[in-house]
Order: structure tokens, then sequence, then C-alpha cells
């Protein structure tokens, strides 16, 4: 109890601040760039949900805590290097963050775990300069910042011997900022947009993964349904004129507009509807491989707040394949033979178009799993991967990213006996 109380104070402190996990132009949408797919493991595998084991537990499968055998405390950590580009110019952006904390507590009767996880981020600075007032030039800056967290408690337990299910229950929060200011070349001010969202919600997943023996080989599925959700938001927005010299911090006159009398000072977001299918087939501790789809139903997001004029919303589909395999997990003469080593493939159709361009991510992953003290382990993930295109005065953008996940497990609630 006193390892629960610690490590939930920290995981509180730890994210009582907000941290930009993205510098990705593409952040300015909806609620921002997805930051979490699932633990380190099953990333370094395209992102699959599909395969389960009893020392990982897949905080984005509430399913997988039904295996588990050990108490388990897990972190992972990234660093990502981007490179943008368009018809006219490269900018390359290096960003870390944390990608999930938690802990997972197996007892007699089911498993569950806690935690939270940063689910969005928004880190984006954009400039137009291609207008003109009286001959003057104009520069239009859009900037962005915040996101969505998440705290979670996943239960998860077996029905059958073969039949595992899980529940999520999730609440969100976070606060996002979008900034929009006009400079006029010759002119000392430059007249400012601040527009701000507070945000907080509920939502729920289940889950269910199955396991068919057929001799050796081992059959695993998976389903997963998370219904439509609602975000609450409470707005508000400042208009100002500042002092363009850097030397300068003065601020003109500030007007407050009342979002009431137009029906935004608060609003409700949907969060989208998604349902998800996975197959493989694995030897136990041997090998696996496997392919799984999510369709989530992003059309139904409207945002009655930001006006994005440019932006048509429309349904996400996303394509998983990945495995493993393991030369032998249970050698005692080489540590290399009892690595993991894991690879994988993801595309994403995203839900949304810019200027009717449709936008897809395409990810390769690799990585190892590393043997520690007992059952605990560390997971390295790369993932190479690119975003987007330069048609229709789009960007495109292409990433390496570094994860590494800590899994450390204990076991308790053993009644130790004595001879």
């Amino acid at each position: 109890m006193n390892k629960i109380l610690i490590l939930t104070f920290f995981l509180i402190s730890s994210f009582s601040f907000s941290q930009v996990g993205t510098g990705s132009p593409y952040s300015f949408i909806g609620f921002g760039e997805t930051n979490f797919r699932g633990n380190h493991s099953n990333r370094a595998m395209g992102g699959l949900d599909v395969y389960i084991d009893s020392i990982h537990p897949n905080i984005n499968n509430p399913a997988s805590y039904s295996t588990l055998k050990a108490t388990t405390y897990s972190i992972g950590l990234n660093y990502r290097k981007n490179n943008i580009s368009n018809d006219s110019e490269t900018q390359k952006i290096t960003t870390s963050s944390i990608d999930y904390m938690g802990v997972s507590i197996p007892t007699k009767k089911f498993r569950f775990g806690f935690g939270i996880i940063p689910v969005s981020s928004i880190g984006y600075l954009l400039n137009e300069s291609n207008q003109s007032i009286a001959e003057n030039q104009v520069i239009n800056r859009f900037s962005g910042e915040g996101g969505l967290n998440r705290a979670f408690l996943n239960v998860g337990f077996r029905v059958l011997k073969s039949i595992h299910v899980g529940f999520s229950t999730n609440y969100s929060f976070g606060d996002i900022l979008y900034e929009k200011n006009q400079l006029i070349k010759g002119i000392q001010n430059g007249s400012y947009l601040e527009s701000e969202l507070s945000l907080s919600g509920i939502s729920y997943k289940f889950a269910l993964n199955s396991i068919m023996k057929l001799n050796k080989i081992q059959i695993h599925s998976h389903f997963s349904f998370e219904p439509e959700g609602n975000l609450k938001s409470k707005n508000r927005q400042v208009i100002y004129t500042q002092s363009v010299l850097t030397e300068s911090t003065s601020v003109g006159e500030v007007i407050e507009p009342d979002l009431s009398l137009r029906g935004t000072d608060e609003t409700i977001f949907k969060s989208p509807k998604s349902i998800s299918f996975g197959s493989g087939i694995a030897m136990d501790k041997k090998w696996f491989f496997g392919g799984q789809i999510t369709n989530i139903s992003n059309s139904s997001f409207v945002n009655d707040f930001i006006n994005q004029p440019n932006i048509e919303y429309i349904d996400e589909k996303r394509v998983n394949f990945g495995g493993f395999f393991i030369p032998d997990y249970s050698s005692i003469t080489s540590y290399w033979k009892r690595i993991v080593y894991r690879f994988g493939y993801r595309t994403d159709k995203k839900g949304y178009l810019i200027n009717n361009e449709s936008i897809n991510e395409n990810v390769i992953t690799f990585g190892f799993g590393l043997p520690m003290a007992g059952v605990s382990n560390t997971n390295v993930t790369f993932e190479l991967g690119k975003i987007g295109n330069k048609n229709n005065n789009l960007v495109e953008e292409n990433y390496w990213t570094m994860r590494v996940g800590f899994s450390l497990n204990d076991i308790w609630f053993i009644k130790r006996k004595y001879n």
C-alpha cells in the first residue's frame, strides 16, 4: 500500500505541469496529435493490441490485464526528431516527453491497473505573409500549445479458459491555447486573439481477447469497442494589442468578448467512437505475427468555438501488422538469445482533410525487449515515419523516434511459508 501511495503521488505531481510532446504543424487539428498508441512493447509491433502475456499489461487493451501474474510499474519515455518541409524550406524540430506511467496489480479474482497518459499534444507555430494592406507587408501568425491527459483505471479478468475481457474507465482533462496575431510592417502594435479551452470528460472502453490452442500453435483474436463520449469545454477569448518591439511588454487595449451571447462559453465535444479487430498466430514464448484494423468515427467531430474553414473531418482507418521472435527465452548461457526482437508496420488514413487533401501516416517500427532481474524488462522501440505531403500548399513531415519503456515487476499478495 505504501508503494501505491508513493507512486500515485509521483504520477500526479509529474503531470501537474503541461508538457509539449509535439512540434508537428498537423497538431493544430482537433485536440492535437495523438500521442498514445499503447505500451512500447506493443508499439514496436506496429501498435498491435492482439498479443497479450503475463508480464506486459497493455494500457490500450484492458483485457490484457487478465493474464497478469506480477505487480508491474510501467513508465515510457520518448525522443523524437522531425524534418518538416514544403516546396520552399525545411525545418528540424526535436521534442521529448513522457508516454505513460502506471501501476498494474493482480489479485485472486481479477487484475487491475491505474495511471496517467498524455493522449494528445498541440505544439505548432505557422506564419503566413502573402497579404498586403496599403502596400505594407502583413504577417499572420498562428500558434497553439497544450493537449489532453487521461487518468485511467483498467480492470481485466478471465471468464473462460481461453476468453479474456477487460473494461476501462478514463477521465480526460487538459488545457489548450490557440493564438492568432497579425503584424503589419511599419506599425508598432500587433493585434492578438487568444482562445482558451479547459476540457474534461469521462469515456469508457471494452475489450475482449481469446487465445485458442491448436497443438503447439496459438490463435490470438482481439476485439475492442470505445463508444462515443462527451468532453465538456469551458471557453474564454481575449483580444488585445501589444508592441512588437522585443524589449517592450506593454499591452494596449484588452477586450474579453462575452461568449455566452453566442452560446460558446461552454461547448460539448464528441470524442469519436472506435472499433478494432485483430488476429494472429503464435508459438508460446517463441514467435508471434498478427494484424489489426481500427475504424474511428471522426466525422462526427464539430468545433463550434474555433473556426477552421480549410479542414473537413472524416472517418479514420488504421491498419497494423507486426510480431516478435525470441531465439531461446530460457537460455542460461546467452543473454542475446533471451532478447525479444520485435517488428511492425502501421498505416493510418487520418480523420481529416486539409484543403481537400487526404493526410496519411506510414510508420515502420522495430525494437528489443531486454530482460532484467526477475521478470522485469526494458523495452526499446524505434519508429521511422512520414506524415502528409507537399500537395496543395501542405507540408511533409518525416521523423524518427526512440522510445524507452521500463517494466518493473514484483510479486505481491503471496502468503510466504517457512519449514
